[in-house]
C-alpha cells in the first residue's frame, strides 16, 4: 500500500480536530511514535498467533551492507552498522525474512544466493557448520551488539551483504537506506494494519491527552483559586 507516515499522522490529526478543541496539544512528533509503536505492537501480536505470517508489503531491505574482520580460523564476519531491530518471534532470532549471500561490490541488484544464508539464534550460532555436511553453508545471526554476524568453513566471505525483514522503527531503516525524505517515503504497512492502529491511537492515546489536559486544567483551576 502506497502511503507515508506524513499522511497517516495527518490523517490521525484529523480525528484528533475534529473531536477535541484543543489541537494544539498533539504534536505531530508524538503522532509518528504512536504509529512506529503501534504497528509494531499489531505485528508482533499477528506473529505471536502465527509466526509465519508476514505481510509482503511490511517488508523492507536494507541494501549493501559492509562487513569487517574475520578471526583466520571459521572466516566470522560481521556487519560494521548495527542492524535495526525487527519485529520479535518466539523461537526465532527476530524477523530478518532473507539475508543475501555476501557478495563482493555494492551493486544492490546482485541476487540473492540459491542456497540462501540461514539466520539462527545466538545460541545456534556456536554450534552450527562444524560438520563436514554442512561446513559450506552460511549461517547469520544477531549478536549482543546488534551488528549481524556471518560465519562459514569456505574463505568466500567478502564485502557487502543485504537483508530483508520485518523492522520495528521503519524510518530508522530508511535513514540506514540513505533516503533523504522518510517520512514522505512509501511506509511498510497494510491496510487492515493502518485500520486496527487507528483505532489504537483514537481509543487510547486521545483518551490519555484529554486525561493529561483535563488534569492540567484542575491543576491551573486550584492555583489560581491559592493565589
Amino acid at each position: 500500500m502506497n502511503v507515508s507516515i506524513n499522511e497517516l499522522a495527518y490523517n490521525v490529526l484529523e480525528l484528533y480536530r475534529a473531536n477535541y478543541r484543543d489541537s494544539d496539544a498533539l504534536d505531530i512528533r508524538q503522532v509518528y511514535f504512536w504509529i512506529n509503536s503501534a504497528r509494531a505492537m499489531l505485528l508482533a501480536q499477528r506473529l505471536d498467533r502465527n509466526i509465519f505470517d508476514i505481510d509482503q508489503e511490511e517488508i523492507q531491505a536494507i541494501e549493501g551492507l559492509e562487513l569487517e574482520g574475520t578471526d583466520g580460523e571459521t572466516n566470522i564476519v560481521n556487519t560494521l552498522n548495527v542492524v535495526p531491530s525487527t519485529i520479535a518471534r518466539k523461537g526465532y532470532p527476530g524477523t530478518l525474512t532473507r539475508v543475501s549471500y555476501p557478495f563482493t561490490s555494492s551493486s544492490t541488484d546482485y541476487p540473492f544466493n540459491v542456497n540462501p544464508v540461514q539466520v539462527v539464534t545466538l545460541k545456534r550460532f556456536s554450534r552450527v557448520g562444524n560438520r563436514k555436511f554442512n561446513s559450506g553453508f552460511y549461517y547469520a545471526t544477531i549478536g549482543k551488539d546488534k551488528k549481524l554476524y556471518f560465519k562459514t568453513y569456505t574463505p568466500a566471505l567478502t564485502s557487502y551483504v543485504t537483508v530483508e525483514g520485518v523492522f520495528q522503527n521503519p524510518i530508522e531503516v530508511m535513514i540506514l537506506n540513505g533516503e533523504t525524505d522518510p517520512y514522505n517515503a512509501d511506509y511498510p504497512i497494510n491496510e487492515k494494519v493502518i485500520n486496527d492502529l487507528t483505532k489504537i491511537i483514537v481509543n487510547e492515546k486521545f483518551q490519555l491527552i484529554l486525561q493529561q489536559l483535563e488534569d492540567k486544567i484542575g491543576e491551573d483551576g486550584r492555583d489560581s483559586t491559592t493565589n
